[in-house]
C-alpha cells in the first residue's frame, strides 16, 4: 500500500484531533458522578409580633360634649314702661347675686294705681261698716214688730239687710285683691336676679320703653354646669346605668378633659341623669354629667374656669368585664381581622369582635385568647398558611401607661421594616 503523502497527512491531522477529543469527552461524560439532589427551601417570612393577654378590663367609654348651664333663665318684662335705671353688673359676663337689682322701670303709674286701690279698700270698709250699722237698727225694729206673727226667712234676711252686708263684704274683698295686684305690679317694675349666677347677655338699655313680655336678657346659674354626652346604642351595655325610676345612682364618676396649649386639665363630674329617649337619627343616648362650682366662685383652683360653651372630652367609667383582650389599632385589619401566628408558626387570618376602642387600642371579647401572637405590619393575603419566624416579640404595656405600642408599630409599618423576606 503506498504511503500517504505529506500533504494528505496534514489534511487528516485536524480530523484525527477532533475525533480524539470527541471520544475523550464522551468517555468523561459516561464516567461523571451522579449529582446530589437537594430540596430548595422556600423563603421564610421574618415578622415582628405582639403577644396579647386576656384579663379583666375596666371598660372606658369616650365621648364629648359642650358645657351647658344647669339652670338658665330668659328674663322678660312683666309690666310696661320706660327703663329708668340699669345696674352696672347687668352686662354680658356680669356676676350677680340672688336679689340684686338688674334694672328698674318707671313706677309712677303703678304707685298711682296702688294709691287708688288703697282708697277703694277704705271706701269698701266704710260701706261695709255702714251696712252693718243699718243692720243693727233693722234688727231692733224686727224684734219690735215681729210680735204680731211669724215672718218668712226671706223677709227676715231682707229686714236684717243681710244681702247688703254680703255685697259690701264682697266689694271689700275685691278692693283688697285689686290693692294686692297693684302692689305686685309696682314690685315688678324692679327686675332682680333670680339666683346667684352670671349674665349671658342683655337685650335692652336705659330709656327704652318695654311692653309686657319684652325680652330683657338671659342669665344662668353659676353653681353648676352640665354636659350632654352622646353614647352609641351598642355601647350602652358596657355602662352601669340607673333605671328611670332610680332617684340616686352609684355610677362611677366621669372625667372631663380640656386641652389648652398642649396641656390637659381635668374635672371630676358625676352622672346627673340619663335621658330616656334615643336620638332617632344618630342612635345615640345622652348621659348628662354635672360639675359643681365651674367658675370657682366658692373655692379657687389651680386650673382654668370651666366656662359655659367650652367643648370637652369625657372619659366614662363602665363595667369590669372578664376575658378581654387589648390590641393596638395598627394590627387590626379593615375587615376586623388580625394576622394570627399559631402554635406551628403559620399565619392565619382571624376575625375578632370589637366591643369598644379608644385612641390607641381596640378591646376584643371574642376571637383572641391569652398568649396569642399577632403579626405586625402589612401582610399579603397570599401568605395565609405560610410558616413565619418571629423577629421580635413585643408585650403590651399596662393600660394606664403612657407608652403606646401602637405608635411604635405604626412607624415600623410606614417604613416597611416590620416584615422582610429573605
Amino acid at each position: 500500500m503506498p504511503l500517504l503523502t505529506l500533504s494528505k497527512r496534514r489534511a487528516l491531522r485536524p480530523i484525527i484531533i477532533v475525533t480524539a477529543a470527541t471520544v475523550v469527552a464522551y468517555l468523561l461524560y459516561l464516567s461523571k458522578p451522579e449529582p446530589v439532589q437537594q430540596a430548595q427551601e422556600k423563603n421564610r417570612l421574618f415578622i415582628d409580633a405582639i403577644q396579647v393577654s386576656s384579663k379583666t378590663q375596666q371598660m372606658i367609654i369616650h365621648s364629648q360634649g359642650t358645657v351647658l348651664p344647669s339652670t338658665e333663665t330668659a328674663l322678660s318684662s312683666e309690666v310696661q314702661g320706660r327703663i329708668i335705671e340699669v345696674a352696672d353688673h347687668f352686662v354680658a359676663g356680669g356676676s350677680v347675686k340672688q336679689g340684686d337689682l338688674l334694672l328698674r322701670i318707671d313706677d309712677l303709674e303703678y304707685r298711682t294705681a296702688v294709691a287708688r286701690a288703697q282708697a277703694s279698700v277704705a271706701a269698701a270698709n266704710t260701706r261695709l261698716a255702714e251696712q252693718r250699722g243699718r243692720a243693727d237698727v233693722a234688727y231692733l225694729d224686727w224684734l219690735r214688730y215681729n210680735k204680731e206673727g211669724k215672718r218668712s226667712a226671706a223677709a227676715k234676711s231682707l229686714a236684717l239687710r243681710e244681702p247688703q252686708i254680703a255685697e259690701a263684704a264682697a266689694n271689700l274683698t275685691a278692693a283688697k285683691a285689686d290693692l294686692a295686684q297693684a302692689k305686685e305690679n309696682l314690685a315688678r317694675t324692679t327686675v332682680t336676679a333670680p339666683y346667684d349666677g352670671l349674665v349671658r347677655h342683655r337685650s335692652v338699655d336705659l330709656g327704652q320703653h318695654v311692653s309686657v313680655g319684652t325680652a330683657l336678657g338671659v342669665c344662668f346659674a353659676s353653681n353648676q354646669v352640665e354636659v350632654r354626652l352622646p353614647v352609641a346604642e351598642h355601647k350602652l351595655a358596657l355602662l352601669a346605668l340607673p333605671s328611670p325610676s332610680t332617684l340616686q345612682t352609684q355610677a362611677a364618676p366621669i372625667q372631663l378633659t380640656l386641652s389648652l396649649n398642649g396641656i390637659d386639665f381635668h374635672w371630676q363630674a358625676s352622672l346627673a341623669r340619663v335621658e330616656s329617649v334615643l336620638d332617632e337619627r344618630s342612635r345615640m343616648l345622652y348621659l348628662v354629667a354635672s360639675v359643681n362650682d365651674p367658675y370657682q366662685l366658692m373655692a379657687q383652683a389651680d386650673q382654668p374656669l370651666l366656662r359655659v360653651g367650652t367643648f370637652v372630652n369625657a372619659r366614662i367609667t363602665g363595667k369590669s368585664l372578664d376575658n378581654i383582650v387589648r390590641i393596638p389599632h395598627d394590627v387590626l385589619q379593615t375587615d376586623s381581622t388580625v394576622w394570627l401566628i399559631d402554635n406551628n408558626g403559620k399565619l392565619q387570618q382571624r376575625a375578632v369582635n370589637i366591643i369598644t376602642s379608644d385612641s390607641r387600642y381596640a378591646y376584643i371579647d371574642n376571637g383572641l385568647g391569652d398568649g396569642d401572637k399577632i403579626a405586625i405590619g402589612y401582610i399579603d393575603s397570599g401568605n395565609i398558611g405560610s410558616t413565619v419566624s418571629i423577629a421580635k416579640l413585643i408585650t403590651l404595656p399596662e393600660d394606664d401607661g403612657d407608652t403606646a405600642v401602637a405608635a411604635k408599630t405604626s412607624t415600623a409599618n410606614n417604613n416597611d421594616k416590620a416584615v422582610r423576606e429573605i
